[in-house]
């Protein structure tokens, strides 16, 4: 059994359309075996709008392959994918990051994700700062038809050189 082996790599490009619209295209490569994905690459883009300071709203779609350990063939499809980011900068020195991502694919509405990536960061200093990081996954699939879900959570230091 594995502990924790992982990696993610994500690539996002935004380009602004109008005051508080963007167009973004995004590329995304993964693995993590505590949920037995052997591989999953992604392309997608959307829309993003910025209704106020420090809060956006996106909407696209995403082309993604994967393939799960024990799984006979690669899976090809199209999701929808839709999320909320925000950020709370309270007198720059705690900052407060949530991102929540509701992702389902387009020919099965019943087969969905739901992600929270969330940030806690306390600057004590210019240089030194505290964070707590949070991530919760919820998936329905074909492997995983009545849903499975995971949560997530470290801290650490962080220094600016």
């Amino acid at each position: 059994n594995y502990f924790s082996n992982k990696g993610f790599a994500h690539l996002r490009c935004v380009n602004k359309l109008l005051p508080r619209m963007y167009v973004e295209g995004f590329l995304q490569k993964e693995f993590n075996y505590f949920i037995d994905l052997q591989n999953r690459e992604l392309i997608g883009g959307g829309l993003r709008f910025n209704p106020f300071n420090n809060f956006f709203i996106g909407s696209g779609f995403m082309h993604e392959k994967e393939v799960y350990k024990d799984q006979s063939e690669e899976q090809n499809f199209v999701k929808s994918t839709n999320y909320i980011n925000y950020l709370i900068d309270y007198q720059q020195n705690i900052l407060l990051e949530n991102i929540v991502y509701y992702q389902f694919k387009v020919e099965s509405l019943d087969n969905y994700r739901m992600l929270w990536d969330g940030k806690l960061t306390i600057r004590g200093s210019s240089w030194l700062s505290m964070y707590l990081n949070w991530h919760l996954r919820y998936d329905t699939s074909i492997l995983f038809p009545d849903g499975n879900s995971y949560f997530e959570i470290n801290n650490g230091l962080g220094f600016q050189f």
